[in-house]
């Protein structure tokens, strides 16, 4: 994929100028046979690959001129069969065991190879280059996961609908691509949920043409519709006038009223990084599993998503509309979470939303990205926007994990860790292998269920979203914290035989089903210990245990929770207080404006006064159904 991350050329905006350039600058050895959109990419096919690939310098210097994305594909024609792929890309792997799998795109000309070792390629990129020369598809590796059934079901999906999606890429190009209806720019940015509360963040940044929804989640922890879904009714607009869906990360309070968008019409497109795309299917598959009918939607109308996502990377500006451009940033949070960085008009605004944002250290994954080339406007989460939301040091927080946890396992009992299915538990997993493979921690088992473990295996498959150091390793088969000997899968947490260890609980305020059961079996025995890593929200069973409850029951049957129960929160996927503020510090130069969303009312109050007072800069909350002027 060739990209280029400078601003707009207002001087090179209609389509028929860009297609211009484009076949001005290509020598006439490209043999092009074709150029059409591909969403928010041009695609450029062509019977000649080997010229480009060996000029390696013609797409880049074009796309200096044009400020579009590019991306080279070979024409159909040239495409071997899918049975035959695998006998070429044998002669190039030294051993035919080492592959495998071989999945196929053949809407945008892609093979994903599945390789067990890495190590047994030399010059990885050489052997790219010959195999997409002699199979005429695009040659992707990917490290072996422990299971692929997520990655599999979604690239079935994407294959049984080939046809649609060449066609869906075609009208979402056009509808970018077009010219602009006018040279005005107005902004405004219109909350319809996640705004002076947690739980169904959905945003619409709106101009004079365009209309981006930024996220489309639920509150999973109230019943009401009126504090469950996003307010689209308040705002009087149709399905069909909203652009684009971009979505910051997986997590349910993000996602999870998607679906019943395409339930009701929706056939725009939906952008995401590839881990955000594996991540969230897990979680409608497993809500629409555990809820039935009460769930909303059902499989079909989840899956429909899956043939119109375009997936996007860090650090490349792509074109949403005429008037938007987008580059999304790692975001520290959890895997391929996103900070937006939006270029409105011809750099008349930028405004960036944060999503979710960890700045602070993380075992797995990169510190947020704070420094963008201009920002005017900043939004910014404040779930830990409190004064009383400083948490302990990182040191400080691994100093007490490791003694708490070495105290219940020098008494032979259990340390039950409720988490967040997606980022704390992939922390705390990684975390306390390592200081098991240290020796800080008595040696032990860490006990996962089987959920946590696809899960895992989607950090596999996409490692490259991981920190650079844990990703090398995972690739080069050092060390593989997801396939570590200390890990044990709960296959029933009822009647599985535990011995003393670690039970990391995919549920941070014990409010899925199977909490009741861990529960229920660890929580009655006072020598065992529950430790919570994230700050428990209202209405959640955690709420009611710090406020003191002990008794809890469901239809059948009752229990008492007789345990000791701690709290280590700097382990969590969110940032503190004062990394809030450091974050804030660190940009540059001056923002203009701060709006804070993401926190109960108290918390984004509280942070929006003290950062008007402490950065200087104008600091304010919107609530929900709320609109407010950009530019």
């Amino acid at each position: 994929m060739y990209s280029r991350s400078s601003e707009s050329n207002p001087n090179v905006q209609d389509a028929q100028s860009v297609m211009a350039t484009i076949l001005q600058n290509l020598p006439r050895e490209c043999s092009l046979t074709k150029i059409e959109y591909e969403g928010p990419r041009i695609a450029l096919h062509t019977n000649n690959p080997k010229f480009l690939l060996e000029n390696n310098k013609i797409l880049p210097n074009i796309v200096a001129q044009i400020k579009k994305r590019i991306v080279l594909r070979i024409d159909d024609s040239l495409r071997v069969e899918e049975e035959g792929v695998k006998k070429i890309v044998e002669k190039y792997i030294s051993e035919k065991s080492n592959i495998s799998d071989i999945l196929f795109d053949p809407a945008l000309g892609e093979a994903l190879i599945f390789l067990k070792k890495f190590s047994q390629i030399n010059n990885l990129d050489d052997v790219i280059n010959k195999l997409t020369l002699e199979t005429g598809w695009k040659i992707i590796f990917k490290k072996t996961p422990k299971m692929v059934s997520t990655i599999k079901s979604i690239n079935k999906l994407t294959k049984d609908s080939t046809d649609y999606r060449i066609q869906f890429f075609k009208r979402v190009g056009e509808k970018i691509f077009r010219e602009k209806m006018t040279s005005n720019i107005e902004t405004s940015l219109v909350s319809l949920g996640g705004f002076a509360e947690i739980g169904r963040s959905a945003m619409v940044l709106s101009t004079n043409e365009s209309n981006i929804l930024l996220d489309c989640g639920l509150n999973s922890y109230v019943s009401d519709p009126l504090l469950k879904f996003p307010r689209f009714d308040s705002i009087g607009m149709k399905l069909s006038d909203i652009d684009a869906v971009l979505l910051s990360h997986a997590h349910f309070d993000h996602t999870g009223f998607l679906p019943v968008l395409f339930k009701y019409g929706y056939q725009g497109p939906v952008y995401c990084t590839e881990p955000t795309a594996y991540l969230m299917y897990t979680l409608f598959k497993e809500h629409v599993k555990n809820n039935g009918k009460y769930s909303n939607y059902d499989d079909k109308d989840y899956e429909k998503i899956f043939s119109h996502l375009i997936y996007l990377n860090y650090n490349i500006v792509t074109d949403l509309t005429p008037d938007i451009k987008v580059t999304l940033y790692n975001a520290g949070h959890v895997l391929g979470s996103s900070s937006f960085h939006f270029h409105i008009g011809n750099g008349d605004h930028n405004f960036v939303y944060t999503g979710d944002i960890k700045f602070g250290k993380s075992s797995y994954l990169e510190n947020a990205v704070w420094n963008f080339p201009r920002v005017e406007t900043l939004l910014i989460e404040g779930t830990n926007g409190g004064r009383e939301d400083s948490f302990l040091t990182r040191e400080e927080a691994e100093a007490k994990l490791i003694d708490e946890v070495n105290q219940i396992l020098k008494a032979k009992k259990i340390v039950l860790m409720p988490t967040q299915l997606i980022g704390t538990s992939q922390e705390l997993i990684i975390t306390l292998d390592q200081f098991i493979r240290q020796k800080k921690i008595k040696k032990c088992k860490i006990f996962i269920d089987g959920l946590l473990s696809e899960i895992n295996s989607i950090h596999e498959f996409d490692s490259e979203f991981l920190n650079k150091d844990l990703h090398d390793s995972i690739v080069s088969d050092e060390y593989n914290p997801f396939r570590s000997k200390s890990i044990s899968i709960i296959t029933d947490i009822e009647k599985q035989e535990l011995s003393s260890g670690i039970v990391v609980c995919p549920s941070s305020m014990l409010n899925c089903s199977q909490s009741f059961e861990y529960l229920k079996r660890l929580a009655t025995d006072p020598d065992n210990l529950i430790v919570f890593t994230s700050k428990p929200n209202v209405n959640s069973i955690a709420k009611q245990m710090f406020e003191g409850k002990r008794i809890f029951s469901n239809e059948s049957e009752q229990f008492e929770v007789k345990c000791r129960v701690e709290s280590i929160y700097s382990l969590n996927s969110h940032s503190d207080f004062n990394q809030l503020n450091a974050y804030i510090s660190r940009l540059r130069p001056k923002l203009k404006k701060i709006i804070v969303n993401h926190g109960e009312r108290a918390k984004v109050q509280n942070f929006s006064s003290y950062s008007s007072k402490v950065h200087n800069v104008p600091t304010q909350y919107m609530q929900n159904q709320e609109a407010m002027r950009l530019l």
